[in-house]
Parts: C-alpha cells; structure tokens; sequence
C-alpha cells in the first residue's frame, strides 16, 4: 500500500518500495526533499521534533495545513506498519475487499499479492 500510495503522489509509476530506504539519492525539489527527512525523523525520533522542524518544512514551502496532514498521514503509516509488524501481515498486502483509493493495489501490489 505504501509503495503503491508513494507512486502516485509522485507520479512515478516506476518507484519500488526500495524508494523508502534510498530517497536521498533521487534528484527531488527542496519540498519533497524537506517532507522526506521530516517524515524519516517522526518516524525514528519523534520526541525529538522541534520547532526548527517545522519552520525549515515552511521555509520549503509547506502550509500548516500541509504539514499537519503530511504528519497525520506520516503517523498513521507508522502507525499501520507496527501493526503489520507486529501481527506478522505481510507489508503491502491489501484486503481485496479494501475499498479506499489509497489502499487498492496497483499491478505491481495486486501481482505480487496473487503470486504468494
């Protein structure tokens, strides 16, 4: 689901869920650049996000709005991938009876799903 989400809201339908671990090598706008770190510090370190945090995700260009949906989503992924984690789901398998935009599968997830 992740994977899937990630391509497209970039538009890059040929990101791998590698893309999590290597985002820093791509050649992305200082925006995306600024959210990505943001998102990989809530996700190791989140008492240690500050106010500098915040005004460097506004100096990039984020709206509060922005950077509280960008958290809640942030969160809830965690959130969902300690879940799968725990419970011992396999990551980005999606329910077929899930019905979300953001959680149907594209071919890559539906595919690979079908295939175990």
């Amino acid at each position: 689901m992740h994977t899937a989400a990630v391509r497209r809201l970039t538009g890059d339908e040929h990101l791998t869920s590698e893309f999590a671990s290597t985002w820093q090598q791509y050649d992305l706008d200082e925006q995306t650049r600024e959210l990505l770190s943001f998102a990989k510090k809530v996700t190791e370190a989140p008492a240690m996000i500050g106010d500098s945090d915040i005004e460097r995700l506004k100096q990039a260009g984020w709206d509060e709005r922005g950077i509280y949906e960008a958290t809640a989503l942030i969160s809830f992924f965690n959130m969902t991938g300690r879940i799968e984690a725990v419970s011992g789901l396999p990551p980005d398998e999606i329910p077929e009876d899930a019905r979300m935009a953001e959680a149907q599968g594209d071919e890559s997830t539906t595919a690979a799903a079908a295939a175990r």
